[in-house]
């Protein structure tokens, strides 16, 4: 790539100049600009949502981590990050073995920190590896302003669209559904569950340990919304957990859980699941919950529904297991029953009550 170029890979969006996020300006173009959202608290967001207003429109003020979602973020970096290390280097060398002039186009926010890894290991291993992050609201679809704005500055560039993880296969919906028809839909994951990614890592369901934490270790950018005047999809600053970022440390730990890779590793996938949220949805029918947005299987969906939304039931794979123990934690906190399936695809779902239930009554 020419100095050119990769000058307007660091360069800040015009719209976007006055979103003051703490990721490292050579790691990321953001395409979001700052606004002013629709603030709300958990219980106001379920009523709105019931009454049908888009989740994209919505965003609850973020919390103070708790002790929970701290000490998962710290053991998942202690007892994954080896495994985290290796699914980011075999990702990375899979996509610039198979392209010739790739660009990562992350998923804002799940998929910017992978893409920061990933632009800083292929730049280690000799690659430039342009990366920009930009948002992705089921039921909208991608930012088409945004991705506009990437595609000219890289009209034969190969698109690869980086996310965290899988579900229940939405945001892959999302995209497959609203690129337009000249866009491939590249989707790369490390942990792809749902079978449902052109390039995984792995297929496990694990925790990563960003599913843990939101803004605190993504540049404290919100989670994406959308206003009424349109344009770039936007995000706010949560300036109340300055005190609590974690971004530079979280790239820095990625960094080195992946020095000692090669540009020639790779990992074993093993065969794509088939279809494995109908089994999901056949335990959560069972459990009462029939409207497929209100069942979040994964560990990392599952972990979003304690964090952001109301959960009604925990279903676990297994008791105790240890990229579920937080999720439990999370569950007896808050007096959410919890039942085991050991034949659940993943290894947790969340699911969220089909009507409202005031704090404190029957679940």
């Amino acid at each position: 790539m020419t100095p050119e170029a990769d000058a307007h890979l660091t360069a800040p969006h015009p719209q976007a100049h006055t979103l003051a996020h703490t990721l490292p300006a050579d790691d990321a173009q953001v395409h979001l600009r700052a606004a002013q959202p629709h603030l709300v608290s958990v219980q106001e967001k379920e009523q709105l949502l019931r009454e049908g207003v888009s989740y994209g429109k919505l965003l609850t003020p973020e919390q103070v981590p708790s002790n929970v979602q701290t000490a998962a973020y710290h053991e998942a970096l202690t007892r994954n990050g080896e495994r985290v290390g290796a699914l980011l280097a075999s990702l990375t060398a899979e996509l610039l073995a198979t392209y010739t002039q790739p660009v990562l186009v992350s998923l804002a926010r799940a998929g910017t920190p992978v893409g920061c890894a990933m632009r800083r290991l292929a730049r280690r291993w000799g690659s430039d590896l342009p990366h920009h992050t930009l948002s992705i609201i089921r039921g909208s679809g991608i930012d088409r302003a945004a991705l506009d704005a990437v595609q000219r500055q890289h009209p034969h560039g190969q698109l690869i669209f980086v996310d965290g993880w899988t579900g229940k296969g939405s945001i892959y919906g999302s995209l497959k559904g609203s690129l337009p028809a000249e866009v491939p839909t590249r989707l790369a994951v490390l942990s792809d569950p749902a079978g449902v990614a052109l390039h995984a890592a792995t297929h496990d369901d694990l925790l990563l340990p960003h599913a843990a934490l939101n803004a605190t270790v993504c540049g404290l950018l919100s989670r994406t919304f959308m206003t009424p005047e349109g344009g770039l999809h936007a995000a706010r600053i949560e300036e109340q957990l300055r005190g609590h970022d974690r971004t530079a440390e979280y790239l820095g730990e990625l960094d080195a859980v992946t020095d000692a890779f090669a540009p020639d590793f790779h990992l074993p996938l093993g065969p794509r699941p088939q279809q494995p949220y109908d089994e999901v949805t056949a335990l959560a029918a069972a459990l009462g919950v029939t409207d497929p947005h209100l069942v979040k299987p994964s560990v990392g969906e599952a972990t979003r529904v304690f964090l952001r939304r109301q959960p009604a039931h925990l279903m676990l794979r297994e008791a105790s297991h240890p990229d579920t123990l937080h999720l439990e934690a999370l569950a007896q906190a808050a007096s959410v029953p919890i039942t085991l399936h050991p034949t659940l695809p993943y290894l947790a779902a969340a699911l969220i009550a089909p009507s409202l239930i005031a704090p404190g009554g029957p679940r």
